[in-house]
């Protein structure tokens, strides 16, 4: 595969591959994902839980904001721990926003944006290929669209249906910072969701190599054995989750004879062979076995190297 074919799968003016990772998540300890510092106008505790209206109903949920954020900050430690330079990804922090000696001392965003305006869209994107991060392909960064989404996650039952979950309230007292002692009259009431709530949700990503998927890959296992938390109040107990039920699902030119072909120069071939089915135009593999294509995919980010 040329240098010019590996830029296919950055540009989303093409369709390489679309793969799709179904799940529930299931806290096994209080899970918070707060509304903010100021409860809703109906709230009887100081922080809320974020709840939405679903037929009927206001349940707690978790954000595909909240999901994507969680995901980028594990991956962006799992690629500085291969030797990676990756940015940080926070607002005004990302690779768009660095100054470059080479572009004139001016940032990427703004070379970019000026490529853009004169209407050298390849020039933009080989400029973007070249000083960008792999987080930044992966997941976005300003004036780039993301290559993977994130659905919001609501509780559900075994039908399927969308339902209300038992939540809990705690009282904790404010510390001071400065002197770490309690701070007077500073007592507050949280709100979290009671364990045992099945959130099902589904990641989408479209063209990414399969040492990308990788990356997503090991970040997802993290969660499943408890190495990575949701949410907030982590340090207090907050936020441990299982993985129950994952599909995995794929389908597009590098899809082909139960095989995920490489998508750029260094990526890694993985073979499905006895672990996915196609119908449907997908090929498809459930519980054990999507957790097998898992760690495949783990394996390719674990042995690629950076060109």
């Amino acid at each position: 595969m040329s240098k010019s074919q590996s830029l296919l799968w950055i540009s989303h003016s093409y369709f390489l591959r679309e793969v799709e990772i179904e799940a529930f998540l299931v806290n096994l300890a209080p899970l918070r994902v707060g509304a903010g510092r100021e409860p809703p106008l109906e709230s009887s505790v100081d922080l809320a839980v974020l709840r939405i209206p679903i037929g009927g109903k206001s349940v707690p949920y978790i954000p595909g904001s909240s999901l994507k954020g969680v995901f980028r900050s594990v991956s962006i430690q799992i690629s500085r721990m291969k030797g990676l330079q990756v940015c940080n990804g926070l607002p005004r922090d990302t690779c768009m926003d660095y100054k470059f000696t080479d572009l004139g001392d001016e940032t990427l965003l703004k070379h970019v944006q000026e490529l853009l305006k004169e209407g050298d869209k390849v020039g933009a994107l080989k400029i973007f290929n070249e000083k960008a991060c792999l987080m930044c392909k992966i997941f976005g960064a300003p004036s780039f669209s993301s290559h993977v989404e994130f659905s919001d996650a609501y509780p559900v039952n075994d039908k399927g249906e969308v339902v209300e979950v038992p939540v809990g309230v705690r009282t904790g007292v404010a510390i001071n910072r400065r002197t770490g002692a309690a701070q007077h009259r500073a007592l507050y009431e949280v709100e979290y969701v009671e364990p045992g709530a099945r959130f099902r949700f589904k990641l989408k990503s479209t063209n990414l190599p399969n040492y990308a998927l990788g990356v997503l890959a090991k970040t997802l296992r993290m969660l499943d054995e408890g190495l990575v938390r949701i949410g907030g109040f982590k340090t207090r107990g907050f936020g441990l989750v299982k993985i129950e039920n994952p599909v995995f699902l794929a389908r597009g030119l590098t899809v082909k004879e139960n095989k995920l072909l490489p998508v750029e120069e260094g990526d890694i071939e993985v073979d499905l062979s006895g672990l996915a089915t196609t119908a449907g135009g997908w090929l498809r593999a459930e519980n054990e076995s999507a957790w097998k294509v898992l760690e495949r995919l783990e394996s390719v980010w674990d042995s690629w190297r950076k060109p």
